[in-house]
Parts: C-alpha cells; sequence; structure tokens
C-alpha cells in the first residue's frame, strides 16, 4: 500500500496512529514491525517473502561478518558476495519481473540500507545485531520503504532506545505528512499528468517550445514525487518517534551542478559516497583515484535510478560535470552568478532528458528539438500547455527554490508570522482536503490550473 493512496490516509493511518498510541511502550517496536509487512505485503502477500528473505539473509551474513572480523580477507570475500549476490538480485527483478502486484516495490531501498549494514560490520562502525526483530524493524521500517530517505543503522539505533510519543511529535510529523501528501499528489501528479499530455507529441514532431516545456515539467515532476515521498516518510517517522534525515533541499536555480546535487537526494548520494566511493577509493586520495571515484560512484547512482543505458549515461555525464567544476569551473561560476544560474539550469535541462526518452536515440532527437532543429520554434501543442500550465509551472519553480524557504522563513520569524501561525491547523486541513479531492478526481482537479 502507498502513502499516498486515499485509503492509506484516511483509514489506514488513523488506525495506526491509534494503536501505537495505546499500546505499552515495550510492544510498540514489534507493532511497526508487523505493521510495515502487512503493508508492504497489502495485496500481494508474495512480495514479502523477497523482504524477509532479505532480512534473514543480512542477519545471518551480519553474525558471520561478525564472527570472523578479525579474518579480513574472509570477511571481504563474504561481504564481495553478499553485494554482488543482492544487488545481482535487485537488478534482476527490477529487469524482469512486471506488474504491481509481483514487483516487489522498494527494493533498491532496503537492497541499499541492508548492504549498508554489512558494511559497517565489516568496517567496525557498528558491531552486528544479535536481536533479530531490531534488525528486521531496520529493514523494513515503513515510511522509509517507498523512496527513502535512507537511515544508517547507527542513526536508527541511537534513538530506537529513546523514541519520544508526545502530542508534539505527533502534531509536527503529520504537519509534515500533509504537506509531503500535497507536493505528491497536488504538484507531483500535476506536472505527471501534464509531462504524459506533452508525451503524446512525436519526438520527432516536437517543436522547441514543446520539447523544453516537456523537460521542464518532467524535471519538476520528478522532484516533487521524490520530495513529496520523502517528507511523508519524515513526518510519519516523527510520529512513531524516529527522526529521519532531511533528503531534498530546494535545488533549482542554483549556480552550479555541484550546487544542485548537494540539495538532490542527499541520502543517497551520501550512501554511495560512505559505502562505495570511500569504502574502494578511501577518503585521502591522489587526484585520479578521487575524480575516477567520483564519476564511477555517480555512473552507479544514475544505474540506480533505471536499469537502461541511458541512465548509467545521465549519471556519467554528472560526474564528469561535477569533476569539471571542481577542477576548472568552480572558481569562474562563483564569480558570474548569473551566468552560473543559465549555464546550470541548461545543463541539467539536457540532462533530464535521458530520464524520459525511450532510447538513447529518441534523447538525440529531443535534444536537437531543444536546439531548434526539430519541428520549428513552437506548435499548436506546446502553446496550449504553456499558456493554460504556465501558472503552476512558475509556482512549481518558485517552490522549488531557496527563494521560497528564505521568505517563509523571514516570515514566520516576524511578529506577524507569529501571529498567523494560530491558522497552521486550518491549512493542514486545506492540505488534506485538497489532497483527497486530488486523489479522488484526479485529473478533474488538475484541468482546474487551466483556469488559473
Amino acid at each position: 500500500m502507498y502513502l499516498s493512496s486515499f485509503t492509506f490516509t484516511v483509514a489506514v493511518l488513523p488506525v495506526l496512529l491509534l494503536c501505537y498510541y495505546l499500546i505499552p511502550v515495550r510492544a510498540k517496536r514489534y507493532f511497526l514491525l508487523i505493521a510495515g509487512l502487512l503493508l508492504y505485503g497489502w495485496g500481494s502477500p508474495v512480495r514479502v517473502l523477497y523482504l524477509a528473505a532479505c532480512v534473514l539473509y543480512d542477519y545471518g551474513t551480519g553474525l558471520l561478518l561478525e564472527k570472523w572480523k578479525e579474518k579480513r580477507v574472509l570477511s571481504m570475500i563474504v561481504l564481495a558476495f553478499s553485494a554482488v549476490m543482492q544487488t545481482g538480485a535487485m537488478v534482476w527483478i527490477r529487469g524482469s519481473v512486471t506488474g504491481d502486484l509481483l514487483f516487489p516495490f522498494g527494493i533498491a531501498i532496503y537492497t541499499l540500507q541492508g548492504l549498508g549494514y554489512l558494511i559497517g560490520i565489516y568496517r567496525r562502525r557498528h558491531t552486528a545485531e544479535v536481536n533479530f526483530p531490531v534488525l528486521a524493524l531496520y529493514l523494513t521500517l515503513f515510511p522509509v520503504l517507498y523512496a527513502g530517505p535512507l537511515l544508517s543503522f547507527l542513526e536508527y539505533k541511537e534513538q530506537l532506545g529513546q523514541r519520544p510519543c508526545s502530542t508534539e511529535d505527533l502534531s509536527e510529523g503529520l504537519s509534515l505528512f500533509l504537506r509531503g501528501l500535497a507536493q505528491k499528489v497536488v504538484l507531483a501528479d500535476t506536472f505527471g499528468y501534464i509531462f504524459r499530455e506533452l508525451r503524446q507529441t512525436d519526438s520527432e514532431q516536437m517543436s522547441m517550445l514543446t520539447a523544453w516545456l516537456t523537460t521542464i515539467v518532467f524535471s519538476l515532476y520528478l522532484y516533487f514525487e521524490l520530495l513529496g515521498y520523502s517528507e511523508m516518510a519524515r513526518g510519519l517517522g516523527r510520529t512513531f518517534g524516529f527522526t529521519l534525515p532531511r533528503n531534498f533541499s530546494q535545488p533549482f536555480f542554483t549556480s552550479s551542478i555541484t550546487t544542485y546535487m548537494q540539495s538532490w537526494n542527499i541520502t543517497l548520494v551520501l550512501w554511495f559516497q560512505t559505502n562505495f566511493r570511500y569504502f574502494l577509493f578511501g577518503e585521502h586520495q591522489s587526484k585520479w583515484r578521487k575524480y575516477s571515484g567520483l564519476i564511477l560512484m555517480w555512473t552507479l547512482i544514475g544505474c540506480w535510478y533505471g536499469m537502461k543505458p541511458q541512465f548509467a549515461l545521465w549519471g556519467l555525464t554528472i560526474g564528469l560535470l561535477l569533476t569539471a567544476e571542481q577542477l576548472l569551473l568552480g572558481p569562474a561560476l562563483k564569480k558570474r552568478y548569473v551566468v552560473g544560474l543559465f549555464y546550470t539550469a541548461i545543463v541539467l535541462q539536457f540532462a533530464w532528458v535521458l530520464f524520459f526518452a525511450d532510447s538513447l536515440s529518441d534523447a538525440g532527437t529531443i535534444w536537437a528539438s531543444m536546439l531548434g532543429f526539430g519541428a520549428g520554434i513552437a506548435d499548436r501543442s506546446g502553446t496550449y500547455f504553456f499558456t493554460s500550465y504556465i501558472a503552476v509551472i512558475l509556482i512549481g519553480l518558485y517552490i522549488a527554490t531557496d527563494l521560497f524557504r528564505n521568505i517563509s522563513e523571514r516570515i514566520a520569524e516576524t511578529k506577524f508570522g507569529r501571529s498567523i501561525a494560530i491558522f497552521r491547523p486550518a491549512v493542514n486541513v486545506l492540505l488534506l482536503l485538497l489532497s483527497l479531492a486530488s486523489m479522488l478526481y484526479g485529473e478533474r482537479i488538475q484541468s482546474l490550473w487551466l483556469r488559473l
């Protein structure tokens, strides 16, 4: 069951919270474990079998690594075998299994969580967990399973023994959940609808306007989709006593690719940085090792997003751009902020094409249209969608920037901001109603943006 579904929001979540706050403290972790498994297997219990197998494997392998911690070669062989087997199984399942009933969603998340746990034992950041339910809860914590944020085992263990369940946590958590829900079902679903309509135009028939509009709308859709799920997860974690790390900041309109990617899927990048790049290449490296590790790391991050060749090419491109900025472009971009804004916006829009293009040749066709070598400067379809949805596109771009956050924080610190804070519950109710309407009526609500 997805966190953004109508059933979860209006029926399941209230029951979960009521039970969680009523049961004894000693039973709470077991309740969360059972609830996570039930939600994961909702509609298809078969999915739980693979998740359970991963948990059992990581538990046993962790104990084995702990037992052989002084035998570094043997431990490395066990760890390498585990990494190859689990990532291989993930790749095979993601590439071959089709259908929502059988596909184990969240497989990429709990695979990384499990591998991070095993690498942590090997590198002696923490010891193996002997209490099976504790590890099982870590790997099946249901708010995290959908799209992160990734949580290290050390962060999890530090919070496990002291999880206050106050009304403040409940209030703050629900507010964060509702904000994430609105970002997902109102903004992301609207941009997803516009993107799907724009993609009805054949790539070879795209005008320059349609190609740029398609790419911009897709980048907004992807951002609010991932951000919405991450904020919902953080909100739910807060209501159950866990503080989950922030996964996205406002990356749009930054002056470098480096700054942009520092605000994008933060915990995923940190996982690859800690458990892959620094693990294999070391933290103190020669320039060659440093930048080859950076490029390879981002290529793997691209593969994590999808199994098609263009995803790997996207990651490779980002890695090369980050390397170029660190070696050559960084100082110039800092001095020329406006130039950096245009450079980052244009280059990243070309890169995002690799995420939604059907193939590399299709991406090349869209790039040609973006450069003006397609079906002219503008066409009827592009003009229609531009004039119809320019309001929501501008709103989305504004929310996705630091300017929105800075203004919101400054207003909150003023006397006026503190006086209107009493209306926060009303705002949350409004967000809930708007989100429920979007879930129930879908494209009817999305079409209302035409009137703005």
